[in-house]
């Protein structure tokens, strides 16, 4: 063999070797491919806008340009390495390229194909299985990252463990969290208010209700029932009034939404506090920090209107460091302050008392908050009855009736004897999406237990989620999931504080990864729907067109009786007596005629968005009425 080919062979022979000294093994290699990969499809899906069409994306992706992204990234990987000899260069390349395709492919693709919360709602079937393939395709892009997060844990390739985060960075990171989620999500949510897109179920009540407090004081509503009434004849919420001085200041609707975005946002304090309760490292406090700022069901229910549920999280959190910290009468007062959020906020607090009773041992303390819940959970049903005409919203657990009895003791009896139609109930198809949404984000780690008792904070799922057979409690786009993402977040934190150290940094490093992909998915469609339907109405009717819409909303007297379109019942929030024409409150509404309610039936005045099929006002106005203003799409008549 030729002198010059034995050292070229030589010296392929010594290649591996000197791949190790320079740090590129062959799995090094590999991943820098790989990571190379993910940088051309960042270049590619950012270039190509339409990429959940993959034929439009494939007939506009340039070839050429993708490879050559793709062969320069891996050089570049994989010559500093070898130059630099620095290890940690191509996983941390790995991960941050793949977390981003992650999400750019999560937050794009559901926006051609599955948006929820939208138009489902009327065919079930299609709602399932737009759901579970919703939440699969979340669940698929978390799998892959899972693998990547695997091999970066071993061994520490990402050098973790040398990193230090001081605590007045974690808390930094909190108020930077608390600050971008309210005003990001304050601002986004508002625009389908401001888009006259909100409507009378839900945020109209709750608009109308806020101004009757600011008047009165009492947290009165027609848009509720079809007649005056107190919205506490509905769900008991004396929570509502701690806001109440905000509202004083700001007087408009659109505080709800920043409010809510707040008390939301707020619980990343909470969580900071906790981890420093429990000695919880810097990294490991930042790292929960983002899992609660990035938890699916949190701020994406914030795209629903405005709800007392989404106090839960927050208030829950809080109670669990006065828990941790011992510290007596604060734990008393978060109590009575998550009970007041709303009757069933009981339910949560049983179980908390439960937990602290046999998890904590702390039995004295436990039985206390376990009497207090009891005692105002009865208080509150009692209060609804008695200010209300329906009481508690019991229908809601009609599965469970027996023989046309609509108490909870049936509901008990029912659960306690046919258990198997306990498990049917809850285990249907269109459960379990909303259970994969829940707890894949946390990779299912409160599960990953020896101790059966961390089990019981997760109790409130059943009763609150799944046993009920209407359809939005167990639907992570509303109100119904707050207080149990409290208790899911709680239950992992307690978890994985005790899991071994590669474990515990696969679980939360991939949980911080599942929570921002999963997030995106949810949230960036609804971020376009409301940026698309602000665009719309501001095209369509001009620069001025919506402040002329709320003039000739504010022009309407407080002391007049109104009936308007649903969505324009919000903008009349100063309206005392606001009626809306929906057919299934007919009855309600008669029923408040025979009890000599002050009933919508003939107003004063009638608003109308003609954008939508106004024929049965139109109707019920006759020829009584004559319009007086128009701007926009708002048509207002007044009686002759």
């Amino acid at each position: 063999m030729p002198e010059k080919m034995q050292g070229i062979l030589a010296r392929v022979k010594q290649l591996p070797e000197k791949c190790r000294e320079k740090q590129l093994p062959p799995e090094r290699i590999v991943a820098a491919l790989l990571a190379s990969l993910m940088f051309s499809y960042i270049f590619a899906l950012g270039a190509n806008g339409n990429f959940a069409s993959y034929n439009d994306y494939y007939l506009n992706i340039n070839f050429a340009t993708f490879f050559t992204a793709a062969i320069l990234s891996a050089a570049i990987l994989i010559g500093s390495t070898w130059l630099s000899k620095c290890s940690r260069i191509i996983p941390w390349a790995l991960i941050a390229s793949s977390v981003a395709v992650s999400v750019m492919v999560a937050a794009n693709y559901p926006s051609a194909e599955i948006v929820p919360g939208t138009s489902y709602y009327g065919d079930p079937a299609a709602w399932v299985s737009a759901n579970i393939s919703y939440v699969c395709f979340a669940v698929g892009i978390g799998v892959f990252d899972f693998i990547v997060v695997k091999w970066l844990v071993r061994d520490d390739k990402l050098g973790i463990g040398g990193i230090t985060v001081d605590r007045r960075i974690t808390l930094i990171a909190a108020c930077l969290l608390f600050v971008v989620m309210t005003v990001l999500f304050g601002w986004f949510t508002s625009l389908k208010y401001r888009s006259f897109n909100n409507h009378a179920f839900d945020f109209g009540i709750f608009a109308q209700m806020y101004e009757r407090m600011a008047v009165s004081g009492l947290p009165e509503t027609t848009l509720e029932r079809s007649y005056l009434m107190s919205h506490f004849g509905v769900h008991f919420s004396p929570i509502f009034y701690l806001f109440l001085p905000g509202y004083w200041i700001f007087r408009s609707p659109i505080y709800l939404f920043f409010l809510q975005s707040a008390v939301v946002a707020g619980g990343v304090f909470a969580i900071w506090l906790i981890a420093g309760k429990l000695g919880l490292s810097g990294k490991m406090t930042l790292a929960l920090e983002l899992i609660y700022a990035f938890y699916p069901c949190l701020m994406n229910g914030t795209f629903y209107d405005f709800h007392e549920n989404k106090f839960l999280t927050t208030v829950i959190l809080f109670l669990f460091y006065f828990i941790i910290s011992k510290r007596t009468l604060w734990t008393f007062v978060f109590s009575l302050l998550l009970l007041s959020v709303k009757e069933d906020a009981a339910i949560y607090l049983i179980c908390i008392a439960l937990f602290v009773m046999i998890y904590r041992k702390e039995v004295l303390r436990g039985a206390a908050m376990l009497a207090m819940a009891v005692v105002y959970f009865v208080i509150a049903n009692n209060i609804i009855a008695s200010v209300g005409t329906e009481g508690v919203m019991m229908d809601r657990l009609g599965d469970y009736f027996i023989n046309g009895e609509k108490t909870y003791g049936s509901v008990v009896k029912t659960i306690f004897f046919d258990a198997g139609y306990l498990i049917k109930q809850c285990f249907k198809a269109e459960k379990i999406p909303f259970i994969l949404w829940m707890f894949a984000p946390v990779v299912f780690a409160p599960f990953m237990t020896k101790k059966v008792s961390a089990l019981i904070l997760l109790l409130p799922i059943l009763p609150i989620n799944i046993m009920q057979s209407w359809i939005y409690q167990s639907d992570v786009d509303f109100q119904y999931t707050y207080g149990v993402a409290a208790m899911i977040l709680m239950s992992t934190i307690f978890v994985v504080i005790r899991l071994k150290t590669d474990t515990k940094r696969v679980i939360v490093m991939t949980s911080v990864i599942l929570c921002l992909v999963m997030t995106a998915a949810l949230v960036y469609p609804k971020v376009k729907r409301n940026q698309g339907m602000y665009q719309q109405m501001s095209t369509a009717y001009g620069e001025n067109g919506l402040s002329d819409m709320e003039a000739l909303c504010a022009s309407v007297p407080a002391d007049a009786t109104v009936t308007a379109s649903s969505n324009v019942a919000p903008h009349l929030y100063q309206v005392k007596h606001l009626y809306i024409i929906m057919h299934t409150y007919d009855a309600l509404r008669e029923q408040g005629i025979k009890d000599g309610k002050a009933v919508g039936t003939d107003t004063d005045y009638y608003v109308i968005d003609t954008r939508y099929d106004s024929t049965e006002m139109k109707t019920q106005m006759g020829s009584d009425y004559i319009k007086t203003q128009t701007a926009g799409s708002l048509e207002l008549y007044e009686r002759r």
